[in-house]
């Protein structure tokens, strides 16, 4: 009788066993999980981008992004924490699927002027909480390998919340982000080079309290300003937006003394203008405007927190009157007359 040759079973690397019970886990207290870079916080899947994405597999009726592909189904997660040391994924944690809203505290090695001192954002939290007469429930949250912390609610019913930046726009404040609809954390059980996250308390996830959704609800636009759009070959108004860019942020880098401020505004009026009319991103605004008055920050008083408030005011202020750009895309634009433009994607 000829002999059976046994399969020799497939290595299971023990640190993926224990991230694997780990999402397991996440998946069953109801929690959407992915699997994260290991040692990092970037998403693991999918493996391509949008832009390269070939739209067939999983991705035949539109690209999938981690928060398309964030699962409770054991046998997928068994499928992405499985083999040797190569899927050691972290665990990443799907807000918006999962319906929580998750408070993520920072910490800063300088003290925040504008918030007596403090340099975490919890600090920042207890402030704002004892501002408005409120308590915090207690509720499930993690402790972070930098020594920040990760609180976690629930969603309210009937409200969708999206992220938060701290200190930009509509967050809770400095130090402080939020995460929600759109964005993600990384759970309990994972490790980075730091340090792992630590469950810092167990229990059920509370909701999240009413005031806190009022605060971080977003406001509604602002009634715009009509007006024809200016008509630009897209090239070109790409070109056009671009040294607004460079003109605006020079001139708040080259700022001299005592004009520092009012140029500052009048730059964050103007990008304000173009975020209101769809054409800059408001992070993105923000950040470069922030950048280039780093060069001021310490200087004659002048600080990071007034720098802050002085490009969030002045964005809000040029939102009101939003500036947009018709793009004509020309034979020059695309090279081959495709009315489309470049590789048929939007800007």
């Amino acid at each position: 009788m000829p002999r059976t040759r046994r399969r020799t079973p497939r290595r299971q690397d023990p640190e993926v066993v224990r991230l694997r019970r780990v999402a397991l886990d996440a998946a069953a207290a109801g929690l959407f999980v992915f699997p994260v870079q290991p040692g990092g916080k970037l998403p693991a899947v999918p493996r391509h981008s949008a832009e390269r994405c070939r739209q067939r597999g999983i991705c035949a009726d539109g690209h999938r992004g981690w928060e398309q592909r964030a699962t409770r189904d054991r046998a997928q997660i068994c499928r992405w924490w499985s083999g040797d040391e190569s899927a050691r994924f972290n665990v990443g944690i799907a807000c918006g699927p999962s319906g929580i809203v998750v408070i993520d505290l920072d910490t800063s090695t300088e003290p925040l002027d504008g918030c007596g001192g403090a340099t975490t954002g919890r600090e920042v939290l207890d402030q704002l909480t004892a501002r408005h007469g409120e308590t915090l429930p207690d509720t499930y949250s993690t402790m972070t390998p930098t020594d920040g912390e990760h609180l976690y609610y629930r969603m309210p019913e009937g409200v969708e919340l999206r992220n938060t930046h701290g200190g930009h726009g509509h967050s809770l404040g400095p130090l402080i982000d939020t995460r929600g609809g759109g964005g993600f954390i990384v759970g309990a059980g994972s490790i980075r080079p730091e340090g792992a996250y630590m469950v810092a308390e167990h229990g059920q996830i509370a909701e999240l309290p009413d005031w806190l959704a009022t605060l971080l609800t977003p406001p509604p636009p602002p009634e715009p300003r009509q007006g024809e759009p200016m008509a630009l070959p897209t090239r070109r108004a790409n070109a056009y937006v671009a040294a607004i860019l460079a003109g605006e942020t020079a001139a708040v880098e080259q700022a001299p003394k005592g004009q520092r401020q009012i140029t500052l505004l009048t730059a964050a009026r103007t990008l304000g203008r173009l975020v209101g009319g769809g054409e800059l991103d408001a992070d993105n605004a923000h950040a470069l405007l922030l950048d280039a008055a780093s060069v001021h920050i310490g200087v004659d008083e002048f600080t990071h927190v007034e720098a802050e408030r002085t490009i969030t005011r002045g964005m809000a202020y040029g939102a009101r009157a939003p500036r947009r750009i018709d793009r004509r895309a020309t034979t020059a634009d695309t090279g081959n007359g495709n009315a489309d433009g470049e590789g048929g994607e939007a800007s």
